[in-house]
């Protein structure tokens, strides 16, 4: 329902009108003046005012004027006589809806007013439907500027040049790391190609542009780069296509990376590479890296010599599978991959391997590598070929064994010279005595044939009982026998230093055997006795259930007599070489945990605190000037640790003594 203001200075005109547009169901008010219309359209609002333009005081034209101002979205028809021109060229140029020329019919006004209205409705509704349009045009607009400012800003923050170009090669735009490094701005770029601002490789880079945008897809390649301090630089630049919103394709965007520095420091670590593997070549000793998975990743010039046939095709390019080719699988079965790549632990194995179609034994020194982050990412083994280095460590081994023998042969001379001086005196008794006893036997003898001849013993008898008596038989018999059996004791003195020595200084077997623990401290205690037996007494308490040991026997004899004499030695400083008295040595086995533990302990000074940490230290002695050599107590530890995978440390107070601890592994 419509609402229509009549304004009419007639007042049947106006109630025409009114009863016309009502009965079509509008809802009308009228006014007899503009005067009064202006009132009426102040306390209601209006769809479209139908107006007279002769009236008094003021005409339709000046009200026309009026709501065309005030309330532009109202419709206006005019109902009047309209005969002159110019008056007719200027109500249609106020943008009436229409207009009713009197005398007027029904169907003219209900005609006239209906178009007005549908024209006024179609109106307001394209002005709506504007507005919504604009606002919506204005919300995207600012949202593109909104996009397009942060797009901007965005490649404005990254510190890499970046450029993008429409389809004509023209550039779009560019970011400030492109007008940083090239010295131009932005929008001195706007609609240009490579070719008008880039002297420099620009025909090359026009020509790569035209290609991308005929194939599409992306380009990555190296280019010469001249920023706009004129030096000349390396850089990888990165192009790709790109669509507008309706797929087609918009252009083309490129990043520029400058990578001058990184040829630089690629150069340096190629050099850096290529004196590494120059040094390793170079190296006697074998290098290898392996992956987590133990392929054998890389190896030095002296790995290819030592074994020739790696890398060959077959299925050694493992390390595990190498190794069981080489025939030394065995002893890499305590080789553990998860310490190495898990707990990151070193793992060292002594194998021999068939290096160039001969036996050698080679140790394995596998150690993990990590990242930055501390994460194992592969590992490095170093191969060494310790047969020779093996070989002179036995001679050495043997020489300082054989120098301690040399070293105690006045003690031991002296032990085999006690029973070898008594048995020479007994012998000569025995001597003495079987004369008597010969001459006695004679006596004797000489007293059958008498007695055979049936001459009388009368004169006889007299000469056999000076004879006896002058021999002294009860004294030989009860004598002799004795000294046999001292003699026996003393041979059998000797025989037990001898065969001591001879155990002790066996050269040994290259591979452990079952040794009795308890018989090489016996052993070692005789042939070292002369070192302590002056100065200490020796207390042993050896475990009968002590089961026999895997181990090198003639190493482990030199460990023990190490430790031995060091005691006798602590022990003598103390005493003055026995001279207050002795002190004691006390040797025990025990079976505790696993392990074969042997103490020996001493009563001497102890060790002081200030030369406790470097007591296993080659060269390092307390000992006075030619007593001591420095080697004995790393000897000990090298052949306990290293050899028999056990412990040797010790426990000491000043004052009180030292007590050496070897503990071994059954």
């Amino acid at each position: 329902m419509d609402s229509i203001l009549i304004v009419d200075d007639e007042p049947h005109v106006r109630g025409v009108l009114a009863a016309i547009l009502e009965k079509a169901g509008n809802l009308c008010r009228t006014a007899e003046s503009v005067a009064q219309a202006r009132q009426i359209l102040t306390e209601q609002p209006f769809d479209l005012l139908l107006t007279d333009l002769e009236m008094p005081e003021e005409t339709g034209v000046d009200l026309i004027k009026y709501t065309k101002q005030r309330y532009p979205e109202m419709a206006v028809v005019i109902a009047s006589i309209l005969d002159d021109p110019v008056q007719v060229k200027e109500v249609i140029e106020l943008g009436i809806y229409g207009y009713i020329v009197k005398p007027f019919t029904r169907n003219l006004v209900l005609i006239t007013i209906e178009n007005a209205l549908r024209r006024h409705r179609l109106e307001l509704q394209s002005q709506y439907v504007n507005r919504v349009l604009e606002r919506e045009v204005a919300a995207r607009t600012r949202s593109l500027d909104e996009q397009l400012h942060f797009f901007q800003t965005l490649i404005d923050a990254i510190p890499v040049p970046i450029y993008y170009k429409d389809c004509q090669c023209l550039y779009m735009g560019c970011n400030r790391a492109y007008e940083k490094t090239f010295g131009f701005r932005r929008e001195s770029l706007i609609g240009k190609t490579v070719l008008d601002i880039h002297p420099f490789y620009a025909e090359e880079l026009h020509k790569k542009d035209l290609e991308l945008l005929r194939s599409g897809g992306i380009q990555i390649f190296e280019n010469p780069l001249r920023p706009s301090d004129g030096s000349l630089q390396i850089a990888i630049v990165h192009k790709a296509t790109f669509s507008d919103s309706t797929g087609a394709l918009g252009g083309l965007v490129g990043v520029v990376l400058d990578i001058t520095e990184l040829k630089k420091t690629e150069q340096s670590l190629r050099i850096a590479e290529e004196k590494l593997r120059s040094i390793m070549d170079n190296l006697h000793i074998g290098v290898l890296m392996l992956s987590p998975g133990m392929e054998i990743l890389q190896i030095n010039k002296q790995i290819r010599e030592w074994f020739p046939s790696n890398g060959s095709g077959k299925n050694n390019n493992n390390f595990i599978e190498f190794i069981k080719e080489q025939g030394a699988g065995a002893a890499f079965e305590n080789f553990s991959i998860e310490d190495l790549f898990i707990q990151g632990q070193h793992q060292e194995v002594i194998a021999s391997l068939n290096s160039c179609e001969k036996a050698c034994i080679f140790r394995f020194h596998v150690s993990p590598i990590l990242n930055e982050s501390g994460k194992i990412t592969a590992a490095v083994g170093l191969v060494e070929d310790v047969t020779e280095k093996l070989i002179m460590e036995r001679e050495l081994n043997q020489a300082q064994k054989l120098e301690s023998i040399g070293q105690l042969a006045a003690g031991i001379a002296h032990e085999i010279n006690t029973p070898v001086q008594y048995v020479g005196d007994n012998l000569r008794f025995l001597g003495d005595s079987f004369q008597d006893l010969n001459e006695v036997c004679q006596q004797y003898e000489h007293l059958l044939q008498v007695l055979k001849n049936g001459q009388s013993t009368h004169d006889f008898l007299p000469e056999l009982e000076a004879a006896f008596d002058e021999a002294d038989i009860p004294y030989l018999i009860e004598e002799i026998p004795k000294t046999i059996k001292q003699s026996m004791d003393g041979i059998y003195r000797v025989g037990a230093i001898v065969r001591a020595m001879k155990e002790f200084s066996h050269p040994g077997s290259e591979e452990k055997v079952e040794v009795d623990i308890n018989h090489s401290l016996e052993n070692t205690l005789t042939v070292s006795s002369n070192e302590w037996k002056y100065v200490a007494e020796v207390t042993v308490d050896f475990s009968k259930d002590l089961p026999p040991l895997l181990c090198l026997p003639g190493e482990m004899n030199q460990v023990f007599l190490n430790l031995i004499v060091n005691a006798a030695h602590a022990i003598a400083e103390v005493t003055d070489e026995g001279g207050k008295g002795k002190g004691r040595i006390s040797v025990s086995t025990h079976v505790r945990n696993q392990w074969i533990e042997i103490r020996i302990a001493d009563t001497g000074g102890g060790i002081p605190e200030s030369v406790r940490h470097r007591i296993f230290d080659p060269f390092f002695t307390t000992k006075k000037v030619g007593k001591g050599t420095g080697q004995g107590l790393a000897i000990a530890r090298n052949v306990i640790t290293n050899k028999h995978q056990g412990k040797l440390y010790f426990e000491t107070e000043v004052g009180k003594g030292t007590t050496f601890i070897v503990q071994l592994p059954l």
